[in-house]
């Protein structure tokens, strides 16, 4: 007997929605009237999460309760947070609309007095601290910059020849950081002294992010060109890609155990829409679950926790967090 043609519709639509949706909604955190979440991120622990909102102040919440821990205000506009791993540092950079420079300031969580103040002769949009919290790196649209947090000094300035760094990543070791590029090009550099380590040309488009490995031996990028390359990062050799993304790579993130993989993608026809999020299998090149929901943004970074992928997402005056999967 051939199946129904109302069968083999049903049949086209699961193949074509792929892996359901198995996220949960963990917390919902109310904001106040007017106000919206622009960026944000979650701490390594999963213990607290920080946005940048609307009205130029910087909140901190617990994720547990959902208590509004701090609200940090300073004139200047917010463009990059990030926590250090163990939670007790919050990196917020600062551009200074006036005359175009950049203040990074280091807050202590438990008493929250900023600890350090780098300023810059250029603003940086993204931040990451290394594994033990010693360093931290910025990365700018002219030049990206690493800084020595116990001796209170920028490092390295890492100045790529034009198009600057969309995003910066440590190894886990903290021994090299890598940088995205404008101008296609993933590089590797000595953390400590700037030194350039390796040069990886193999995107058709400008790579958006990078994320080692927890062992330090692969680094992940992805970016404009909807493909995630595998590096190897002693030699610089693409290994492997995995093609075919659904969207633009916007971020990535490893699980500690290094099989999995967060993707956060882009819409190539409308750029600032980020509302899909996908955990892929890195071994096999397959999506294991995935969430996408219109009307709302992705914000920022999340979290593994366990087995689970802890996320934030901005909709209307409120702050959600989820679960994948």
């Amino acid at each position: 007997m051939r199946p129904s043609l109302a069968i083999l519709f049903l049949l086209h639509c699961l193949a074509v929605a792929g892996p359901a949706q198995t996220a949960r909604q963990e917390k919902t955190i109310d904001l106040p009237a007017g106000v919206s979440v622009e960026l944000g991120t979650i701490s390594h622990g999963g213990n607290v999460v920080a946005a940048i909102c609307s009205d130029r102040a910087v909140r901190v919440w617990s994720v547990h309760s959902g208590e509004l821990l701090r609200t940090i205000e300073g004139g200047k506009e917010p463009v990059a947070v990030q926590f250090s791993n163990n939670e007790r540092l919050l990196a917020v950079a600062y551009e200074i609309v006036v005359n175009e420079k950049g203040v990074v300031k280091i807050f202590d969580i438990d008493s929250w007095k900023a600890q350090h103040d780098f300023a810059d002769e250029a603003p940086v949009y993204g931040l990451a601290f290394s594994a033990d919290g010693r360093h931290l790196a910025g990365a700018g649209f002219f030049d990206s910059y690493v800084w020595d947090l116990p001796a209170r000094k920028k490092a390295a300035t890492l100045s790529p020849p034009f198009g600057g760094s969309a995003s910066v990543a440590f190894s886990t070791d903290g021994a090299w950081v890598a940088t995205a590029d404008g101008d296609t090009y993933v590089r590797v550099y000595d953390a400590s002294t700037g030194a350039l380590h390796s040069s990886i040309q193999g995107t058709l488009l400008e790579p958006m992010t990078v994320a080692f490995s927890p062992d330090g031996k692969t680094l992940l990028a992805g970016g404009v060109d909807k493909t995630i390359r595998v590096i190897e990062a002693a030699s610089g050799k693409i290994s492997r890609t995995i093609p075919k993304q659904p969207g633009l790579v916007s971020s990535l993130d490893i699980s500690p155990d290094g099989k999995h993989a967060i993707v956060v993608y882009r819409s190539a026809e409308r750029f600032n829409d980020v509302n899909h999020l996908a955990l892929w299998d890195l071994e096999k090149g397959t999506i294991l679950a995935d969430f996408q929901k219109p009307g709302i943004t992705i914000a920022g970074n999340g979290t593994f926790v366990g087995d689970h992928y802890l996320f934030a997402v901005a909709s209307a005056n409120q702050l959600t967090l989820w679960f994948l999967p």
